[in-house]
Formats: structure tokens, sequence, C-alpha cells
């Protein structure tokens, strides 16, 4: 099993947030807390594939949030918060190598008329 993680950003700081207030962010912990997050993928049995930094991507650490992964393909996400956008093009590169990109045309339940419209 495979796990791609990437380094914290240096600019975590600046992460977005939705429903939780700012609050500081201690880069080292972090960095520690991550890696310990490496080390148990590894226990667990996955070979850890790390990116690196995007120093001006505070939120790219989430690699899970750019990519959908199911053992035929990876779907790349578009990301909502336009600050975000620019990680997907080295997950993309990443899991291109290991995952064939993009698997058909996904048309979510809709009528019949609403698809001929």
């Amino acid at each position: 099993m495979l796990a791609i993680t990437r380094e914290i950003s240096p600019a975590i700081a600046r992460c977005e947030l939705t429903f939780l207030a700012r609050a500081p962010i201690d880069l080292a912990r972090a960095r520690a807390q991550h890696l310990d997050y490496e080390r148990a993928l590894a226990g667990a049995g996955c070979a850890v594939e790390r990116l690196s930094t995007a120093p001006d991507l505070p939120d790219s650490v989430f690699v899970e949030d750019i990519a959908v992964t199911v053992d035929e393909c990876a779907v790349i996400m578009r990301p909502g918060a336009e600050s975000r956008r620019a990680e997907t093009a080295v997950v993309a590169e990443a899991l291109g190598r290991h995952r064939r990109l993009g698997c058909g045309v996904f048309v979510p339940h809709r009528s019949a008329a609403a698809l001929r419209a």
C-alpha cells in the first residue's frame, strides 16, 4: 500500500480556516507530529512517498484533500479555496507514477430531462 505525504509548509500559520478561530501553530511541533504520522503509516505497512514542501502553499500538507484514489485510478480534485488550487499539479504528478489519472466521467443522478437541457 502506498501513502503519499507532503512536508509541512513553513507558511502553515496562514492555512485556510472556515469554522475555527485562528490560533498560533507551533511549526516544530506540527512537523514532529507529522513525522510520527508518517512513521505510523510505515508501521502499518505503507510505503511512504514524501513530497517536498511547498513554501508558498500553507495547506499543502493535506494531500488527501486533493485526490481520491482507488485501485484503478486517481481523480484530482479542484479545491474550493483558490489558495489551494496550485497544490494539485505536484500531487497529480506523484499519483500519476502509480495510478492512471481520471476514471471517466461521473454524472450524479439527474433526471433525463435535466440531462437533455
